[in-house]
């Protein structure tokens, strides 16, 4: 017993406390991932031939299993040199790039320490990123403002989720998503961090732009992430240690003089520029490494766009095709897909024409001026939503006993939840996002809540946003294609906000609490300081317990 209790006074140590359960918390949930991955027989998803542009930087190639590529998991590359157009994005020359090729990287170099005859082993993959998910769990953990109670049941929703299985098989298989879920986690724990006080550094906007850099190097759909994160990175204002000194000195020399409204206003401004500057190369690089993905892949979205979105869901596709300001005998290619174009022959009249002159912004010109297609096009969005995965490809080893194509139920929470949710899905999902919205536009916004409690607010803002701005994108560029596997960031996004919500609940708790108005609160339960701040905080903490004593032996 002396022993127990002398664990529990450790561990009841507001420095040690968050940091133990965090990291516990972290290993745990990597335990649970690879036994929900590999136990009973390992699961993932079939290579839906996209899977071959990231594997061939690599020099490797999928070992034939015999039967269909998208029928079973094929988990086995042996190595194979590439050269030229046999290893780029659908045979253009052009590389296609992602954050997901250095998971793959470290999957091929520990291959062979975990005994495998081949050069790769996508179930290596599997480890990989199941122990960056733990650290992710870790670290939102370690991030979250609330009581650690909360904050467990917070992240448990959260490894939930992403062990459902419209979201796990995706850590065994070739293609970039799972970067990109990661990344996601990610950016949630970096927001937290930002924030949680009532100023930010140039650190914490470092973080959060990492995160994002990161996810949106992994497919270029996430860059929707913008709509909820600029905002959040610049509600705060910057501070910097050397001017906060400053400050101190001068008060103590004698009071500041009052300042007026515009003063605060140029002062708050101010304070904002490094934020700016730091969103603005943000932007910049994002942008620029979206730029500079293959062309092909763009000429991909418009066609599928075109004839595979517009003109289906409408019933003149020549009268449509006039619209848009495409030659009308292009109509024949209505309702098909971008293999109706390859293979020897000459390129179709007015097809060069397509490609040059058709944007982003002619296709969102005919869906303004054509209102009924946007309701018909969002209800195959919200359809595919529901779905959560595709049904076409399969998640089990050949060698499994399992029928081609079939797909594996462990975890079903979330995909059952979206089953339910088909029905009335033009009610629940609108009410679902738009409802997060507002609940995290009052949090951030509530007078009676301090900046730890806000900061939860504003990660449901940001949840929110960045869920209906990929649902856009997802219907905006490669549009009824393939959509229910494109969707797969909008269902993950979604599953997100169930926890965020619980969060919520915690936060609203907090309302007109004392211990919320405290300037740049350092409370037990609002995260962990940085390593080099533990020592001095411990030091603090020691001279006021020390205080406390003394004064309880004065005499009376």
């Amino acid at each position: 017993m002396t022993a127990v209790r002398r664990t529990w006074s450790w561990l009841a140590e507001p420095g040690r406390r968050i940091p133990v359960v965090s990291t516990a918390l972290g290993v745990l949930w990597t335990v649970i991932m690879l036994a929900r991955l590999f136990v009973g027989g390992a699961v993932g998803l079939a290579d839906n031939f996209d899977g071959h542009r990231l594997m061939c930087q690599l020099q490797v190639a999928a070992v034939p299993n015999g039967h269909d590529t998208w029928a079973y998991l094929n988990p086995v590359y042996d190595t194979h040199v590439w050269y030229g157009e046999a290893c780029s994005a659908g045979g253009t020359g052009e590389p296609y790039l992602s954050s997901q090729w250095y998971f793959l990287w470290l999957a091929k170099l520990l291959t062979p320490v975990f005994g495998f005859d081949h050069a790769l082993d996508l179930r290596v993959l599997g480890v990989v990123v199941s122990v960056f998910f733990g650290l992710a769990i870790g670290l939102i953990c370690a991030a979250l403002p609330l009581p650690v109670w909360v904050r467990v049941l917070v992240v448990s929703l959260i490894g939930l989720f992403t062990a459902d299985s419209t979201i796990a098989p995706y850590f065994v298989s070739p293609l970039s998503e799972p970067a990109a879920i990661i990344g996601m986690l990610l950016i949630v724990a970096a927001l937290l961090r930002l924030l949680r006080r009532n100023f930010v550094t140039v650190a914490d906007l470092l973080l959060v732009s990492a995160a994002v850099l990161w996810t949106v190097m992994a497919k270029t759909q996430t860059i929707t992430m913008f709509a909820g994160v600029l905002p959040a990175m610049l509600v705060r204002p910057v501070r910097f240690p050397w001017l906060a000194k400053l400050r101190r000195t001068r008060r103590e020399l004698g009071p500041e003089p009052p300042r007026g409204l515009r003063r605060r206003a140029l002062v708050g401004a101010l304070r904002r520029t490094p934020a700016v500057v730091i969103c603005g190369l943000l932007v910049f690089g994002c942008v620029q490494f979206a730029s500079s993905q293959s062309r092909w892949l763009t000429e991909i979205y418009h066609f599928h766009q075109v004839f595979g979105t517009i003109l289906p869901l409408g019933s003149d596709p020549r009268q449509d095709l006039r619209d848009l300001g495409v030659d009308e005998s292009l109509a024949r290619y209505d309702g098909e897909s971008i293999l109706a174009l390859s293979g020897p022959g000459e390129v179709p009249q007015g097809y060069r024409e397509f490609l040059d002159d058709m944007s982003m912004t002619r296709i969102v010109g005919f869906y303004a001026t054509h209102p009924a297609r946007i309701f018909a096009v969002l209800d195959r969005g919200l359809d595919a939503v529901t779905q959560a995965r595709p049904g076409y490809l399969g998640n089990y080893l050949p060698d499994s006993g399992k029928p081609a194509y079939s797909q594996e139920n462990r975890v079903f929470a979330g995909g059952a939840l979206f089953t339910l949710f088909r029905p009335v899905r033009w009610v629940v999902f609108p009410v679902l996002w738009l409802g997060s919205l507002a609940l995290g536009v009052w949090l951030a916004l509530h007078r009676r809540l301090g900046a730890a409690g806000r900061s939860i607010g504003w990660l449901l803002v940001a949840l929110s946003l960045n869920t209906v701005a990929q649902l856009a994108s997802v219907l905006l560029s490669d549009g009824l294609n393939d959509i229910v596997k494109h969707s797969i960031f909008v269902v993950y996004s979604t599953f997100l906000l169930f926890p965020a919500l619980v969060a919520a609940l915690g936060a609203i708790d907090k309302i007109g609490r004392p211990d919320q108005f405290l300037p740049g609160q350092k409370l037990p339960n609002t995260g962990v300081p940085w390593p080099w701040q533990r020592r001095r905080a411990r030091h603090v903490t020691g001279a006021v317990r020390g205080g406390e004593r003394e004064r309880e032996l004065e005499p009376v």
